[in-house]
């Protein structure tokens, strides 16, 4: 048999639907499992017992995908798109499963429904529920190898003990005020280490003592960085869930987001604003009250003493 999990969504979103990889091999251990997603999966999942199908999202792209398709019999779809549901309707998956919420969600043979109020991590697994499948690997998983890390460590000069700051999101209502990090990163008791992908704003950081390493980088590199790390201090964004994967504990700093959308630290805790707009969505991109105040509502006091708690 072979199975298909399709999540064609952001970083974070493909770290929190391992656990239906792990899942999948333990209760089918002799079926084939393959994973569908953007480009990054390659270097995300690399060391994962998963056969891997990259898409981008092109035009063209999408029917050669369908035509990769068409030899699996089960695919599961966490990814809510009306083309996510299209593309599995085209190839002639013969049970496909997907959320309620989905769009087009009458192309799906069996749908699950979606539920706000538990973690990504339980609403993801219960698309298995229509396989039969009641007991499930709940912990995201990814694979960082001791080679990789040394030569972290050798590269950035790393420190023995250092805490990762990923301060920045998809999302700009995702992301805590920035002097705030400024500020966090100077009253920390260990050594910053600062990640990311924003070029443009890592200058920012130049005059921090710590390490900056905004867009400095690969994919690879920045998994073995967090996977060296004491803990994670991030936004509602994938470091949180790339460090748990690692087992590496994190603490999320909520702005417009809120942990009752369920993409919280597993391993870990959070701080947030208490607000009357707040939560705003769980991808927000106005802020429906002009205001922006959740950017700042949050004091590097509350952080640190979330640190605290989670540290000891």
């Amino acid at each position: 048999m072979k199975i298909l999990i399709w999540q064609s969504a952001y970083l974070g979103d493909v770290v929190l639907t391992t656990p239906l990889i792990m899942t999948l091999k333990r209760h089918f251990p002799s079926s084939q499992v393959a994973f569908a997603g953007r480009s990054f999966i390659r270097e995300l999942l690399k060391g994962l017992d998963v056969e891997l199908i990259t898409f981008d999202k092109g035009f063209w792209e999408s029917f050669e995908v369908i035509e990769k398709l068409r030899e699996y019999h089960i695919a599961i779809s966490p990814h809510i798109s009306a083309r996510s549901a299209l593309i599995l309707f085209m190839a002639g998956v013969p049970t496909r499963i997907g959320f309620d919420r989905s769009e087009l969600k009458w192309l799906y043979t069996h749908t699950v429904k979606h539920r706000w109020g538990i973690h990504e991590v339980d609403r993801n697994l219960e698309l298995l529920k229509p396989l039969g499948i009641r007991e499930f690997e709940r912990m995201p998983y990814l694979f960082v190898s001791e080679e990789e890390e040394k030569r972290a460590k050798d590269k950035f000069r790393l420190p023995e003990s250092f805490a990762v700051l990923s301060p920045f999101s998809n999302f700009r209502l995702k992301e805590w005020n920035i002097d705030r990090w400024l500020e966090l990163s100077k009253r920390l008791s260990i050594t910053p280490v600062i990640v990311g992908a924003d070029t443009q704003r890592a200058n920012i950081f130049d005059k921090v003592e710590g390490i900056n390493l905004i867009g400095k980088t690969s994919l690879r590199e920045l998994m073995a960085v967090i996977s060296l790390s004491k803990v994670v201090i991030s936004c509602d964004s994938a470091p949180v869930h790339i460090a748990n994967a690692l087992g590496v504990p994190a603490l999320s700093v909520y702005t417009a987001t809120s942990p009752d959308y369920g993409f919280y630290p597993l391993i870990g805790d959070y701080v947030k604003p208490e607000l009357y707009c707040s939560p705003c969505s769980p991808n927000p991109k106005v802020c429906r009250t002009g205001t922006q105040a959740c950017l700042s509502m949050v004091g590097v006091g509350d952080v640190l003493k979330g640190l605290e708690r989670l540290l000891s």
